[in-house]
């Protein structure tokens, strides 16, 4: 069962909400306003291989190694009476030994100070941070771009020149021939060039942008071409608070996502949701520098296609990776580069039925919103 301090102690019958929390496998526990130990579940004691008798009453800081983040976060959640997440938190343990863990907290509003914890420890898989991974790639293809216009291209432009002198002199039924190397040529220097795209060089032009203006714009354009097939649908939240970036790169980034999940619905009945939502205390690894962002605005594009392989889901925003039997695999890896330019990430999911994309970005200081303003 639950254990708790001395000062509240359990009923000789716990409750059924007492049981649930005691075979819960993830770590559960209260912290008293000086961020002592209030009650832990046996998960809990598992953790910190410790014994609810060696916990309670206990200030949690003695079982974290010295300036742990944790306690920064259970701070907050005391001073601003609102709830926090922090995903794939590193949890150093006085022992020695540190655990990946996604931990939740939030204010016992009954008990002012208090604070309940909820740490889900991280699988293998989990802790590989596929964000990590778009940010690795995209330098990586930046760096192949930048190769490619100087090794390539330049001497692309030399061949297609000499191939053009050369046409006069040919006899009449090898001049296709020419024809095939100049069109073979501009179509190499066209995927370099689509490549050039991921170039860091170029800074963000950043001012405050309203998503939904930003979705609205994206769904016009694709009624009006590549997805005149599609009914669209729209679930947007009005309080969303505008982001601060560069408008023409995130509509170019949602015309992506929106042309991928038009391509996958060949039939009737294909059905594309756009849908945005607010959601406080969400932080998250973001950004090409790594470091923990709140992340409050969600922006989803749904499809209800036959959904994504489970072979290439992991790999989905890496350069090259394509389910389209033409598809040369830039398109998403782009996306996942603009994304991160924002300090957002994105991700990819089942949709049962279809494909749900989920792009997180940071919402711009108030200061610099009509919101901030109008205060």
């Amino acid at each position: 069962m639950l254990q708790r301090s001395a000062s509240h102690p359990s009923p000789k019958s716990p409750p059924p909400a007492e049981l649930l929390l005691a075979n819960l496998p993830s770590p559960v526990l209260a912290l008293d306003p000086e961020l002592r130990v209030a009650a832990v579940n046996p998960a809990a004691e598992q953790l910190f291989s410790a014994s609810a008798r060696m916990l309670l009453g206990r200030p949690v800081g003695e079982f974290l190694a010295p300036h742990a983040r944790f306690l920064d976060l259970a701070r907050q959640v005391q001073s601003e009476g609102r709830s926090l997440s922090d995903y794939g938190m590193e949890l150093a343990l006085a022992r020695g030994e540190a655990v990946a863990v996604d931990c939740h907290l939030a204010p016992i509003v009954e008990r002012p100070g208090t604070v309940l914890a909820v740490l889900h420890p991280c699988s293998v898989a989990h802790r590989f941070d596929p964000q990590r991974a778009q940010r690795g790639s995209g330098r990586s293809i930046a760096g192949l771009a930048a190769t490619l216009a100087h090794e390539v291209k330049n001497p692309l432009s030399g061949i297609r020149g000499a191939a053009q002198l050369l046409e006069p002199v040919l006899a009449p039924e090898d001049r296709p021939l020419v024809a095939l190397i100049c069109a073979e040529v501009d179509r190499i220097v066209g995927l370099v060039e689509r490549m050039e795209a991921f170039g860091e060089s170029v800074p963000l032009e950043r001012r405050p942008v309203n998503v939904h203006q930003v979705l609205d714009h994206v769904r016009r354009l694709a009624e009006s071409g590549f997805a005149r097939h599609v009914r669209f649908q729209e679930a947007y939240d009005p309080s969303l608070p505008e982001v601060e970036g560069d408008r023409d790169r995130l509509v170019q980034a949602f015309l992506n996502l929106v042309k991928n999940a038009a391509e996958a619905l060949t039939g009737e009945g294909g059905v594309i949701t756009l849908s945005t939502h607010f959601r406080h205390g969400f932080r998250m690894a973001a950004g090409h520098s790594g470091t923990m962002v709140e992340l409050p605005i969600t922006i989803e594009v749904k499809d209800n296609g036959p959904g994504i392989p489970p072979e290439i889901r992991d790999h989905l925003f890496e350069p090259f990776v394509t389910t389209k039997p033409k598809g040369r695999g830039l398109g998403l890896a782009l996306v996942a580069k603009i994304v991160a330019d924002h300090g957002g990430v994105v991700s990819v999911e089942d949709g049962e039925p279809g494909t749900v994309v989920r792009v997180r970005l940071p919402a711009a200081p108030q200061r610099s919103t009509a919101r901030g303003k109008e205060r």
